[in-house]
């Protein structure tokens, strides 16, 4: 358990440098071209990560769960070979996706959201999806190695930070810079950290036996595993196109701030849930319930404990922090508030997704899934033409309600799939 705390803080830490440089990204896009500019940049972004979920097809979650032990067997030329293998898919995957973003991101400008505009910063951000995919199948081999500091600077703390440097820059130099400039920062530091990651992974693959060529990925097993992420991102991505589509894409711009400042509490949960991995797969593996519970209330406790002073900021001062930002984004302190409770109940609940997954009840996690984004598609459309970007936040957390409710259940009171020998 010593080592787990060590992994879950230290994953935190290396989130936490992410978080700040994706709010200083967030807070500079801002300052520099205002609410327009800003939901122009997050359509393009949110589509990037949703599109990248769907290229990763779980392989992220796939490799942590059957090459950690794998590589504690010492069966190191079966982990390379299914390894690569995955890794070979998410590429294929991610290239068809990038091109198919580029392809549709004038109609989808045009006629969807009805701002022209937001199509170069789609097109611009489209090879993303195929960078990120391959991030976080890297990270993925590299944490089952016990590397956990480069996995973790590789998926939001290099890339991200690259870019606040670069546009930093430019604002300071006065240079001037077109908006533009924030996507194609974002993408350098996307392509530098993937030349990393590929040539960490390269360096860890030499001291493994070949293995013979890539073994065929578990696809379905995978696409069990990535319905619920996909799912997620999909209820986002939809949530953002009705904001942009129903009002504008400045209060989608909103909006997505409020969710910005709520990442830093979202961090503590997405960091806890990935550095939870391996061990929440070693004990669904070796049967043992109690292990995976603990596992799920250390992670769940030390997050509350992390996040309360943020969630308690959010809910009193809301208007201030909106205001960080500039004037015009204080209309999203009401949906903030809706957003951080939701947050506090995601950190508070644990990992009880990823456990659901190792146990082998993806179809469990993906029920849920489709019950959570329903709710959050159904209310944002309903509610926005009577409570504005409010309507937006209840719905997400009412979407948090549903999906953690329901998940933390199923962990504590369903009966798991016996763990495969």
């Amino acid at each position: 358990m010593s080592r787990l705390k060590t992994d879950l803080l230290l994953g935190l830490g290396l989130r936490g440098l992410g978080a700040v440089a994706g709010f200083g990204l967030a807070w500079m896009i801002a300052q520099m071209f205002g609410a327009h500019v800003t939901g122009l940049y997050q359509i393009a972004f949110t589509t990037a990560t949703f599109l990248a979920a769907i290229a990763l097809l779980g392989q992220d979650v796939v490799v942590v769960r059957e090459i950690a032990p794998l590589l504690k067997d010492d069966r190191l030329a079966e982990a390379s070979s299914r390894f690569r293998g995955s890794r070979r898919m998410v590429l294929g995957l991610g290239v068809v996706l990038a091109l198919l973003a580029a392809a549709t991101a004038v109609p989808l400008a045009q006629y969807g959201l009805g701002d022209a505009a937001a199509a170069g910063f789609i097109i611009v951000l489209a090879p993303a999806i195929v960078l990120l995919a391959q991030l976080r199948t890297h990270a993925a081999l590299l944490r089952s190695m016990g590397k956990v500091m480069l996995s973790q600077t590789l998926e939001g703390v290099s890339y991200t930070t690259i870019a606040v440097l670069g546009l930093g820059a430019l604002w300071l130099l006065g240079a001037g810079a077109a908006p533009l400039a924030a996507p194609v920062l974002l993408l350098a530091g996307l392509i530098l950290s993937a030349a990393v990651g590929w040539r960490a992974v390269a360096r860890a693959l030499a001291t493994m036996p070949p293995g013979g060529a890539p073994a065929r990925p578990d696809m379905r097993s995978g696409l069990r595993v990535a319905s619920g992420p996909i799912l997620t991102q999909a209820g986002n991505w939809l949530a953002l196109l009705a904001i942009a589509g129903l009002m504008s894409a400045a209060e989608g711009g909103i909006f997505r701030i409020a969710v910005q400042v709520c990442m830093l509490m979202q961090l503590i949960n997405g960091s806890f849930a990935t550095m939870a991995g391996p061990h929440l797969a070693r004990a669904a593996n070796a049967g043992d319930t109690r292990q995976l519970r603990r596992t799920i209330l250390t992670a769940g406790g030390i997050g509350i404990a992390l996040s309360a002073p943020l969630g308690l900021a959010a809910l009193l001062l809301p208007a201030w922090i909106m205001g960080l930002f500039g004037p015009e984004f204080t209309s999203g302190a009401t949906a903030l508030q809706w957003l951080t409770i939701g947050q506090l109940i995601n950190v508070a609940a644990g990992p009880v997704g990823v456990a659901l997954i190792m146990q082998r009840r993806e179809k469990l996690v993906m029920t849920v899934e489709v019950c959570a984004n329903l709710t959050l598609i159904g209310l944002t459309v309903v509610l926005l033409p009577h409570w504005g970007l409010a309507g937006a936040g209840f719905a997400t957390f009412a979407a948090s309600l549903v999906r953690n409710g329901a998940n933390w259940l199923f962990c504590w009171f369903g009966a798991p799939r016996q763990p495969s020998s």
